[in-house]
């Protein structure tokens, strides 16, 4: 029985190493936001936020209106928080209407 509950722990805090060694990127059309997180932050703010977590997997997930720009703002800011990133993995989201998009 001990060594089950040895177990379960074990692969409690395998869980939460992996959890915290990912970060999703939402690069929306003139803003970003982390993982689950409804707040919105401009390039500076968003390295400032990843710099206090611990991450080395990144996957971005690009708005359709999202401006090359804001896309290079964010790798910049990756580069600057955290050079050790081990994999950064594109995925577009949103819609291709014109009319969604504001600064077409």
């Amino acid at each position: 029985m001990r060594y089950i509950l040895v177990l379960v722990f074990l692969l409690a805090i395998s869980v939460k190493v992996l959890a915290d060694e990912s970060v999703t990127i939402f690069v929306k059309e003139s803003s970003y936001s982390i993982n689950s997180s409804d707040e919105e932050l401009n390039s500076t703010e968003l390295e400032s936020k990843l710099k206090q977590i611990k991450f080395s997997l990144v996957t971005l997930d690009v708005d359709y209106c999202a401006g090359p720009v804001m896309v290079a703002e964010v790798y910049v800011a990756l580069s600057n928080a955290n050079p050790s990133v081990k994999d950064v993995q594109l995925k577009t989201s949103g819609s291709h209407e014109e009319s969604k998009c504001k600064n077409v």
